[in-house]
């Protein structure tokens, strides 16, 4: 345990804060990772890796471009739109700008309106269009023929009628149509002659009757008519009269036999004439079966196209309800009545209360209803094109969605179809007039927006259109000609999709995550159309979806096979060209863990497997047709040139080589346990020959390098930290890491051949690591630092003592080679080839330890000259003296070049030196005051924390693991402790000892006790002993115990205690009772010593074992229990072990204590 500084040193504390902040202050600059080569200036190094020609970095080099191709559309953005000159597209292009205006001037329907003014002005900046052709195309608009508007009504459904027949149910039908409000008073005043055609009361109308005569009929026109209020004119009326009275505005849906709740779903059309007065307005009546005929002649009545025929029709009809009136019943259910003015744009669906006609109706119920108008254009000079208004509404969303891209300034894949406000408008306006369902809209948003792929627009903006689309579709929902253009969309997206699948390789950068998206969603969007029940409607009979990607990604691997075969071909150096398509082919088969998950997500598609399967077969046709090649520079001749020990042709070996490394890699994209067809093409013997030989050439290239980088070496500084190197470390650190990344790389398939490389390359590391620490070392002797160095080195010295110490260090770090040579993996190999056991793995381990520990060996004899001198010696001299600070300036400014590992060496070094001059200290000065100690233990703990420094130095568990410094801090800590301390903890140790013995060795004492708290008396009933050790020569023992009480200081004025003698006997029985009187308070430490001697007449007595009772454990002191209770304590006998030596030293060399003296003397007292 590292000791706490008492406060009461403030001297000493004050000279430890000091030191500590100034040693903080330097380890904390100090860097504790080694500093990596890719910090230094990119042309330090260069000229000792060009020395051999970039022999290593080859390995490491590909010709194939690793540069993705950007062909991100993503990311691009509309600056600005035009129409080129073509005239047939600028006429198209002001076709729709005068459509859009023309919508615009035509609104229909209740909304929340924008000023036509900012809907124009919005149209000519999404156009583009200056203000005089703006002038001119909106007169044109204007002049356009207004279109007509319909209403178009559908009947739903009717709840909770009121039952009219005798079985208590209704046969409900209704009657509707459009009243006009603009003519209805002038009708109204000419209506009021003629009382026989009077058409009745009419409430809901707002308008008197025409004669009190007129109330009082309730016929048959009144009841079809009255709502609606026609007039039935005459002969001679008719011709005033035939454009007020359109039959078309009347119509009558079907029965609906015995409900009360109907259920219509039935869909009526009508002209309105003037949106801003014209109402709709509807009868539900229940229909009887005598009145058969009046339901025919209502839709009939639908049939009649002149005023004269219908108003002969309506007499009739009339005339043969009055006859009989009287045997009819009341049969009206309701009405309703709506304002077209509120019928808002976006249509009317609800459910509507059913009003009375009179105060004699009764009425209950509701009616649903769903109302909205639309529009037919009759234009000048048009042509009849059903698909017209579907065209002219994608040409307007694609204008605005260009027009919000470009004032955004986004890219194109950010937009997600959010369009402003007014061309949100001009769209809904366009669609209402254009009687475009909601069906209608999703397919032109599709068909907009999917056109504009090429310029970037997102995949899954188009799924969420695609989805809306797909979830409206029902079957007979579209014509065949919207069918057969949506056809001709799904074939176009189709085809980019198969392109972009096709090129995928090129034009996706699998490091954007962006454009992995994009094509992720791409692949979504195209599944879920092809896999679609309106796909399957607009094009019939099509392959799966599955089964054409699987097509497509083998042609697409054919392709780029055929485009690299073709981009690296090389007639004089085959070798060379099937370097460079393995490389490329390792490209491609690198991007598959990106483009394997996509595929298996939204298709059922192994991607990685066809892709693969197909590149291995297209290879190893490749491969056997250059193998068979009579060409003059063939393949075959050049990898067996390669591999004969006598050829000196360095660049083909390099290159034999990165082809073995590239042919590796590629079977590294393998599935397991499949067989391919490569596995037919065996090099690895002429593999293997080259292995070797590079071996041999690079290990002469290594130590080539290693030289020249010693004799370029230079001092480098890094930015960001102080510690000290020069370049030659990097060059060398660099050779070895080169080194086991090529060998890392590489397969030799001869397990034994691999394991005999594996040791000779960890030999030739290790050899290379040693030689630079020899001339590293060297090379600082020569400038000086070597022999006897005086109390202050200059500080060039020191700076090149730091870089050399922290350049070998560096290069150990390297060293750590074990997991790149995968010895376990080899070694299953070995042994399952040999049936040997592999015992090179023992000796390539070996090698590695044994140049570590050289490496270490080098460095700690120099680390001593930043300590002090060996002769040094603390002062002793009474007062608080400074403690002697173990470095002086120059080299405290020094330390923080140091490595951090090579730091904490210095602060061993320090503490190895400080331990035995303190030991040292304390055996020149034995017996003194405890204070003195003291001060020594104040001292090494200011010492401690100065060399942990927070945990930046020496940590806390390796002081613990230095045997010198537990015994240093042991010593002091007794040696600081008053004699009364050390003699109460000395018995503790006697009774700790007692109580951990596990074995009964010799005896067991057993005893009785009990503290009478009123006569303050301890009573102690000694009964006997068992196993006592024999001592005499008889093989028994004379034993008796003495009975005192420890420590003799807390109770000088007791007697010792003896019990009678029990001749030869081992298990004696005493059974004797003695008393001692003594306060009820207990001292520390305080306990009953029994001593059990063996009895002898002529010699001294015999030992025979020694016990202790804790009093604290007796009845009566305390809680230990109730006083009078006899307690029997059964003591194992023990023998005192060495543990106590020291204090019994300590207390001995006090001589000036008579204490300590007193306590020693009775350690040696005869009973």
């Amino acid at each position: 345990m590292i000791p706490q500084i008492p406060e009461r040193v403030r001297t000493v504390q004050n000279w430890a804060g000091r030191q500590i902040n100034r040693a903080q202050q330097f380890i904390r600059s100090a860097s504790i990772s080694q500093c990596e080569p890719d910090d230094l200036q990119p042309d330090m190094n260069q000229q000792v890796q060009a020395s051999d020609g970039y022999f290593f970095e080859k390995f490491s080099q590909t010709a194939v471009d690793d540069k993705e191709i950007d062909n991100d559309t993503g990311q691009l953005t509309i600056v600005k739109l035009s129409i080129n000159d073509n005239k047939e597209r600028i006429q198209v292009f002001q076709d729709l700008y005068v459509e859009a205006l023309y919508t615009i001037v035509h609104k229909v329907g209740k909304s929340i309106a924008l000023p036509e003014a900012q809907l124009c002005k919005y149209v000519q900046n999404a156009f583009q269009v200056d203000d005089s052709l703006h002038q001119r195309l909106l007169d044109r608009a204007k002049k356009e023929k207004p279109p007509i508007v319909l209403l178009n009504v559908l009947l739903l459904e009717a709840r909770d009628l009121i039952a009219k027949d005798i079985n208590g149910f209704s046969d409900p039908f209704t009657m509707m149509g459009v009243v006009p409000g603009s003519r209805r008073k002038g009708n109204a005043d000419r209506e009021a002659g003629n009382g026989d055609h009077d058409d009745g009361d009419d409430h809901e109308l707002e308008t008197p009757p025409a004669s009190p005569h007129s109330q009082k009929q309730g016929n048959v026109l009144h009841r079809f008519g009255g709502s609606f209020r026609r007039r039935i004119g005459s002969k001679k009326s008719g011709k005033s009269d035939t454009k007020s009275i359109p039959a078309k505005y009347i119509k009558a849906s079907s029965v609906q036999y015995k409900t009360l709740n109907p259920k219509w779903n039935e869909k009526f059309q009508f002209i309105v004439d003037d949106v801003t007065s014209d109402r709709f307005h509807m009868d539900i009546w229940d229909h009887d079966d005598e009145e058969k005929s009046v339901i025919d002649a209502v839709t009939s009545l639908n049939h009649i196209t002149g005023l004269k025929g219908l108003g002969r029709y309506f007499k009739e009809v009339t005339q043969s309800a009055r006859a009989g009136s009287q045997d009819c019943t009341d049969d009206f259910l309701g009405c309703v009545t709506i304002k077209l003015k509120d019928v808002p744009s976006s249509g009317l669906e609800e459910w509507t209360v059913l009003e009375k006609r009179s105060d004699r109706s009764e009425v209950s119920g509701q009616v649903r209803l769903k109302l909205w108008l639309s529009t037919k254009e009759e234009r000048i000079d048009q042509q009849e094109d059903d698909l017209m208004d579907v065209k002219q509404h994608i040409e307007l969303i694609r204008q605005f969605a260009l027009h919000e891209i470009r004032v955004s300034g986004a890219p194109v894949s950010f937009f997600n179809g959010q369009l402003s406000d007014p061309a949100s408008t001009i769209l809904h306006q366009h669609a209402i007039q254009g009687d475009l369902t909601e069906l209608h809209q999703f397919m032109c948003q599709w068909l907009a927006y999917s056109a504009m792929i090429n310029i970037g627009i997102s995949f899954s903006f188009l799924y969420d259109i695609l989805s809306r689309l797909i979830s409206k579709w029902a079957p007979l929902a579209l014509d065949r000609d919207e069918e057969n253009t949506l056809a001709e969309s799904f074939q176009t997206f189709d085809e980019h999709c198969k392109k972009a699948v096709m090129d995928h390789r090129v034009n996706v950068a699998t490091s954007k995550r962006s454009q992995l998206e994009s094509f992720s969603n791409m692949l979504r969007c195209w599944k879920l159309m092809r896999e679609s029940p309106l796909y399957e409607k607009c094009l019939p009979f099509q392959k799966s979806f599955d089964h054409d990607i699987n097509a497509i990604l083998q042609k697409s691997a054919d392709e780029y096979f055929q485009v690299i075969l073709k981009k690296w071909e090389d007639e004089q150096n085959p070798c060379n060209e099937l370097l460079n398509v393995l490389q490329a082919l390792n490209k491609a088969c690198g991007k598959i863990p990106k483009f394997d998950p996509i595929f298996k997500t939204f298709t059922a598609t192994n991607y990685g497997q066809i892709t693969y399967r197909e590149f291995d077969r297209l290879l190893d046709e490749y491969i056997c047709s250059e193998m068979m090649s009579e060409k003059k520079s063939d393949l075959k001749t050049m990898m067996m040139s390669a591999s004969k020990s006598e050829g000196d042709n360095e660049e083909l070996l390099i290159t034999i080589l990165k082809v073995h490394l590239a042919a590796q890699e590629f079977r590294q994209y393998r599935l397991p346990k499949q067989k391919y067809r490569l596995d037919k093409s065996d090099w690895s013997q002429i593999f293997d020959r080259v292995v070797v030989k590079w071996m041999d050439t690079a290990k002469l290239k290594a130590f080539g390098r290693v030289e020249l980088a010693c004799q370029l070496d230079a001092t480098i500084q890094i930015a960001s930290s102080e510690i000290r190197h020069t370049s030659s470390y990097v060059d060398v650190c660099h050779i070895i890491d080169q080194y086991l990344a090529i060998w890392e790389r590489m397969h030799v398939s001869d397990a034994v051949l691999r394991a005999d490389l594996t040791e000779k390359l960890v030999q030739c590391i290790c050899k290379i690591a040693e030689y630079y620490a020899d001339r590293v070392l060297a090379q600082l002797a020569s400038d000086g630092f070597c022999g006897q160095l005086q109390a202050f080195i200059p500080a060039a010295l020191l700076n090149l003592f730091c870089a050399a110490v922290n350049n070998i260090e560096q290069v150990r770090r390297s060293l750590v080679v074990t997991e790149k040579l995968h010895l376990d993996e080899l070694v299953e190999q070995y042994e399952q080839k040999t049936q040997q056991k592999a015992n090179w793995k023992c000796e390539v381990e070996v090698e590695l330890d044994r140049c570590d520990k050289y490496l270490k060996t080098r460095v700690p004899p120099r680390l001593e000259s930043f300590s002090l001198p060996r002769g040094g010696r603390l002062e002793t001299a009474d007062g608080y003296g400074e403690t002697p600070i173990p470095y002086n300036s120059t080299q405290n400014s020094r330390l923080s070049t140091l490595l951090h590992r090579n730091f904490v060496r210095v602060m061993h070094s320090q503490v190895n030196i400080l331990l035995p001059l303190f030991d040292e200290c304390i055996e020149e000065n034995p017996g003194l005051e405890p204070v003195f100690y003291q001060r020594l233990y104040e001292a090494w703990s200011v010492l401690t924390d100065f060399f942990h420094a927070g945990g930046k130095g020496i940590s806390l568990e390796t002081f613990e693991t230095i045997p010198a410094h537990v015994e240093l801090v042991s010593k002091l800590s007794l040696n600081q402790m008053s004699t009364i301390r050390i003699i109460e903890q000395y018995y503790k140790n006697l009774l700790k000892e007692q109580n951990d013995v596990s074995e009964c060795k010799y005896g067991i004492l057993n005893v009785r006790a009990y503290y009478n708290s009123n006569s303050q008396t301890l009573v102690i009933d000694v009964i006997g002993a068992k196993q006592v050790i024999p001592l005499d020569a008889n093989g028994l023992s004379d034993p008796f115990v003495v009975i005192e009480l420890v420590p003799r200081i807390r109770y000088p004025t007791q007697p010792v205690s003896k019990t009678k003698v029990v001749s030869k006997s081992l298990n004696p029985i005493f059974d004797e009772t003695f008393e001692f009187h003594i306060p009820p308070k207990i001292p520390t430490g305080g306990m009953v010593h029994f001593v059990v001697m063996d009895h002898d007449f002529l010699r001294s007595n015999d030992f025979a074992g020694e016990a202790f009772l804790d009093l604290t454990e007796v009845p009566g002191f305390g809680t230990a229990g109730v006083a009078n209770t006899l307690r029997q304590f059964n003591l194992i006998l023990i023998h005192p072990s060495n543990s106590n030596k020291s204090m019994i030293e300590v207390l001995s060399s006090r001589k000036e204590d008579k204490e300590a003296q007193n306590f020693i003397r009775t350690l040696s007292v005869a009973y």
